[in-house]
């Protein structure tokens, strides 16, 4: 203990999160250092070591297991400490051959020539949310908009009914958005049984009735054992595919827009030349970093950025400190529309890379043009804005409030999914 590098925060301070980007810059001076608080973990602050770390899943697990057999406490990936609600991630938070065969049966729904067949249901959402509101001059871009039209793509995504994409994106998006203690959350925790219940029927569903859908596909999975997926496995896939499709697209988009509404010239420049629009999404994602940190465990005695680590110790990785190191991007506290190349981490590198990368790609780049294209001169009520409470994973926007002037509806009276 006496020769490790101790830094001391509580990461889940108001304080520390509204300074987060300047207590990061300057954890990187020692880029993996031991805080003491919360039982103890490491921080891993560094572009090269979060990079180190998430290519060896071998050696820092992100498996959460409530009971092991092996000595080792898998903490999973959600954080220090990690909430007693919540439920198992059932692909980000499993490992070995498990996690071969979710990734192995999921991505052909998630590869990009699926994604392109779904992109004709992302511009009907999103033109015709748009038209809900466009003839007002008035909306909330992230409760009119950015949440709806993922929450969408996701129940089509999984087989879930389209008609309950309210039910489930209101769960999540106040589980991440407000903390514990607040109504919000609590309300939303209260009612997470009853929505785990009903995935579990969905489930149950598909193995009387199966079809062509994801869905389906997850119940009708066999290991390389032989052996379904249990109930439990099926749940935790399902609760890990609903959570990320809901929020992380939502959060990048709302918080890109925001951005441009306060940097008027790069709005104008994505508009008058919209092929910028690719690699613009890169820095965006490498910008904002949604997913700000997520946790691991140590498997076996390592070192890590000249620091001894031990078997059974925790690390928290921050890709947004990794996705500003000066070390490795020039600027990178600004936008820089075209920044090439552009290696950020936002989508992870290594086996648990983000399996819905290129949905969260085309959605985002959906969303931006149709809002460039239709309400380009939108005024964002930032007195109004409301981000989320000091979630030290997640971050994004509650609700944004925004003005422009009424355009024309464009697409049909009944809604067209």
């Amino acid at each position: 203990m006496a020769d490790r590098p101790i830094v001391d925060f509580d990461h889940h301070s108001q304080e520390f999160h509204q300074n987060r980007h300047a207590e990061w810059a300057a954890l990187r001076k020692c880029p993996v250092a031991y805080n003491p608080r919360f039982g103890g973990f490491w921080v891993v602050s560094g572009y090269d070591e979060v990079e180190t770390v998430s290519r060896d899943a071998e050696t820092f697990s992100s498996r959460y297991v409530a009971d092991s057999d092996d000595g080792i406490d898998y903490l999973g990936i959600t954080g220090v400490p990690r909430a007693k609600t919540m439920p198992t991630a059932g692909i980000a938070e499993v490992e070995g051959p498990v996690h071969q065969a979710l990734r192995r049966v999921i991505n052909p729904f998630l590869v990009p020539h699926a994604v392109a067949r779904m992109r004709p249901l992302m511009e009907r959402a999103t033109t015709w949310f748009l038209d809900q509101r466009i003839a007002s001059g008035r909306m909330d871009l992230v409760l009119d908009l950015t949440n709806p039209v993922p929450a969408i793509l996701t129940m089509e995504l999984v087989g879930l009914p389209l008609d309950s994409w309210q039910h489930y994106a209101d769960l999540f998006h106040a589980a991440v958005a407000h903390r514990r203690g607040q109504p919000e959350y609590d309300q939303a925790m209260a009612n997470l049984p009853a929505m785990l219940g009903e995935l579990a029927e969905a489930a149950a569903d598909r193995r009387q009735s199966p079809r062509d859908d994801l869905l389906t596909a997850l119940v009708e999975l066999r290991l390389d054992d032989g052996r379904a997926l249990t109930d439990a496995e099926v749940l935790a896939a399902l609760w890990n595919l609903v959570g990320g499709g809901l929020d992380t697209t939502t959060s990048l988009t709302s918080l890109s827009l925001h951005h441009l509404d306060q940097h008027p010239e790069l709005r104008a420049e994505l508009i008058e030349r919209p092929e910028l629009i690719k690699a613009a999404t890169e820095e965006f994602l490498r910008y904002f970093s949604v997913n700000e940190t997520l946790t691991r465990t140590v498997t076996r005695d390592v070192e890590l950025g000249g620091q001894q680590l031990s078997r059974g110790d925790h690390l928290m990785l921050s890709w947004l400190s990794a996705n500003r190191d000066e070390a490795k991007f020039d600027r990178p506290d600004q936008v820089v529309l075209d920044r090439a190349p552009n290696p950020h981490l936002a989508l992870g590198v290594g086996p648990h890379r983000c399996i819905g990368m290129h949905m969260a790609r085309a959605m985002f780049q959906v969303l931006v043009h149709e809002v460039l294209t239709r309400i380009p001169d939108y005024r964002v009520d930032r007195e109004a804005t409301q981000f989320y409470a000091g979630n030290p994973e997640l971050n994004g926007i509650v609700r944004m409030p925004a003005t422009f002037t009424p355009g024309p509806v464009l697409g049909p009276t009944e809604r067209p999914f």
